[in-house]
């Protein structure tokens, strides 16, 4: 699996967690509930626990995230142990 990160990225410390939890972490320090996230990326609640489940993320979903969560794709998908911050990024779904 491959993926690209766009734009100037910025290393920032975070523990461990593991791929399915990630989607969840980012959505909990947003504040949002699962019903909300899902509003924001086009997806319903059962979709979007299937996601925070290990269940797979279509790419244009994880693009969507990862511009509202302002994290890497790859921190996303569980391919790197670092959070990396995407300059540009968390400022809304689309």
């Amino acid at each position: 699996m491959c993926a690209c990160i766009i734009g100037q990225v910025t290393t920032i410390a975070c523990k461990e967690v593991n791929m399915p939890n990630r989607v969840k972490a980012e959505r909990s320090l947003k504040g949002l509930t699962q019903e909300q996230l899902g509003d924001l990326v086009g997806a319903d609640k059962s979709t979007i626990g299937r996601w925070e489940n290990g269940g797979a993320i279509p790419q244009e979903k994880i693009v969507k995230l990862r511009n509202l969560f302002g994290c890497s794709v790859d921190w996303l998908l569980g391919l790197s142990e670092e959070r990396l911050v995407v300059k540009g990024a968390g400022k809304g779904g689309n």
